[in-house]
Formats: C-alpha cells, structure tokens, sequence
C-alpha cells in the first residue's frame, strides 16, 4: 500500500512517513470554516522530520560525549603524578597508599549513596582478580618502571598497545570482527611501539628492565580490560570498584613492604601526588574506562588509550621538563598510521 490518495499523486493518510519526511497536519482551519476541519492541499504539507539525535536535548548529547573526552587528560595525568611521586622517593608505597586511600573514598560514597553491593561471593571473586590485574599489576609496573628510568611519554606510549592486543584477543572471546585492514593497523602499531622502545634503551634512556616492567603493566591493563568487559557488567560502578581496590590494597601493601617499606615523604609533591593519583587516577579514571567498556567492544573503549601517548609527551614537556627524543616521535607516527588503519573500519561488528 503506497499510502498516495487517487490520481493526485499526495499522501492519502497524515503522518504516514515517506523517506525522511513525515507527513502531518499541522495548518490552520480552512477559511470561514469549523475550527476541526482543515484545508486539504494546507494539511498534507510534507514537513522534514528531525534528523537523528535532533530531539535529544542538549544536555543528554553532553553528557554522552563528555566520558571518552575526560577520560583522555584523566588517563594521561596519571603518568605525569606517578612520576612527581617516584621522583620524591614514594616508590611501591605511594602505590600502595594511594589504593587504600582510593578504597576508603570510595567505599564512603558507596555507603553514604547506599549503592548496592554484590551478593554472590563469585562476583566480589571475579572484581578482585579485576582489582589485582588492573590496579596492582599494571601500576606496579608502571611505578617500578619510572624508577628505572622509563620516561612518562614513552610508558603511555607502551601501554598504548593495549588495544592493538584486546582486539586481538575479542576476535575468538568475544566474536568481534576484524578486516584484513585492521589486523595491517594492529601490526603497524605494535611496529610503532618496538620502534619507540628500541630506540630509548639502545640511546641510553630507559633500562631494559624499566621497559619489561611498563611491559608487564601492559599485560595487566589488557587482561583487566578483557576480565572487566566479561564478569563486570552488571556490577554497580561505585562498589564493585570499590571492591577491586581493596584487592589492589591487599596484594600491594606486601610488595611495598618488601620494597622500601611503607614509608613515604611527607612532602608537599609526595602528598598531591598521592591526592591526585588516588581520586582522580584510581576512582576517576577506571570509573570512566568502565562506563566506555559497558557502552560498546573492549577495543572500541581501549582505543582511547591511542590518544594517551601524544597528549603525556606534550604536558611532560613543561610539567615534568623532559624533552621528545626521535624515536618516540617516529614511534608514534608509525602507531598513529596504525591506529588510523583501524579506525577507519568506523563501528565494530559483533557477532
């Protein structure tokens, strides 16, 4: 049925939709006649309607794009903090502070907003194996890492590879598609890493056992990320990261102990550090990794992570004073082609 009245080639019936027009009466009463009758050739006037995301009020669209925008500066600050800690000589323990005091922030607002907390013992299991890859593994890498030399921008660059390595492994787990494009941009990327990494330990800059460190924190990002995506779902933000810091606490304050014990500096750069680290990084930071995790594919909310590299290399510039060498320039043009490739597939399938 075309909906079209005889031989006058205009839609029989208003508000029957044709393409991208929506057909409706909206005109004003014929002249001298009742109000509830309406001119014909007046009332079947085609009127566009809204195109998508039109009718969605400013403020729902904001809010929507605001996660992944804040994430990124977020994220990136976290290089910049953990280096100021290392460079007072926190170490491990700043890390290990940093988690308890997280926990105890988070687990205060989780009871003040009485938000609700798993019942299932498996749960609170699967949120600490989360707590221990995402929390202790990779920023005990991390932090051992900056204290054998790894600079800020080079070890963003590093953990920049998790989701060239996340896709990968959502291709068998989760039934994510990839084209043979995509899989040319996973390996460019990973190039781009090597490249940059090589050049700093052949040049002198970070250890060899500083980039095994940050490569160890890779690791752990990449399984927490794919660990969260598969047990995390359905889990309150506010208490199930509370509960994945109380697991980084437990499994961190041992490694603090047998490295330097638990004593920090109780200067000005180690306490700001310590603040920044644990509400901004540790509550903010993986509260927002995990509201992208939950909105679409564990490489779709990862590949922000791309973005991490360039923006810590540039604010480690004035607030750190450390310089871009060649080779973590040349990297990250050969990880940004990469990363390009991609992309440019434009939305993940599953299935």
């Amino acid at each position: 049925m075309s909906g079209r009245g005889p031989g006058n080639g205009r839609p029989a019936f208003p508000g029957i939709a044709d393409g991208d027009r929506v057909l409706r009466s909206a005109c004003r009463p014929a002249p001298g006649g009742d109000a509830s009758v309406t001119a014909s050739p007046e009332c079947r006037e085609p009127v566009r309607a809204p195109r998508s995301g039109a009718g969605i009020p400013a403020a729902r669209r904001l809010a929507a794009a605001a996660p992944p925008v804040v994430f990124v500066p977020i994220w990136s600050s976290g290089y910049l903090a953990g280096t100021i800690g290392a460079r007072s000589g926190a170490s491990l323990a700043l890390v290990a502070w940093r988690f308890l005091a997280a926990f105890a922030v988070l687990g205060a607002v989780s009871l003040a907003t009485r938000a609700p907390w798993p019942k299932d013992r498996r749960v609170y299991a699967h949120l600490l194996v989360t707590g221990v890859l995402l929390q202790t593994v990779q920023l005990g890498g991390v932090f051992f890492g900056l204290g054998h030399g790894v600079p800020a921008g080079l070890s963003a660059l590093i953990l920049s590879a998790c989701p060239l390595i996340v896709a990968a492994v959502a291709v068998p787990v989760f039934a994510e598609r990839l084209t043979g494009r995509q899989w040319a941009g996973l390996a460019l990327g990973l190039a781009g890493v090597v490249v940059c990494v090589s050049g700093n330990v052949s040049g002198g800059g970070a250890s060899g056992a500083g980039c095994a460190y940050t490569g160890l924190a890779l690791a752990g990002l990449a399984a927490g990320t794919l660990y969260q995506k598969r047990f995390g779902g359905a889990v309150d933000l506010r208490t199930g990261t509370a509960v994945q810091l109380l697991g980084a606490t437990v499994t961190t304050f041992p490694l603090a102990m047998a490295h330097g014990g638990l004593r920090m500096p109780l200067t000005s750069a180690a306490l700001g550090s310590l603040a920044w680290l644990a509400v901004v990084n540790s509550i903010g930071a993986l509260i927002l990794l995990f509201v992208l995790l939950r909105r679409g594919t564990g490489g779709a909310a990862t590949s922000l992570l791309y973005l991490v590299p360039p923006v810590t290399a540039v604010l480690a510039v004035p607030v750190l004073g450390q310089a871009l060498t060649a080779s973590v320039l040349l990297g990250m043009a050969v990880s940004g082609t990469g990363v390009l490739l991609v992309l440019l597939r434009g939305r993940e399938r599953t299935g």
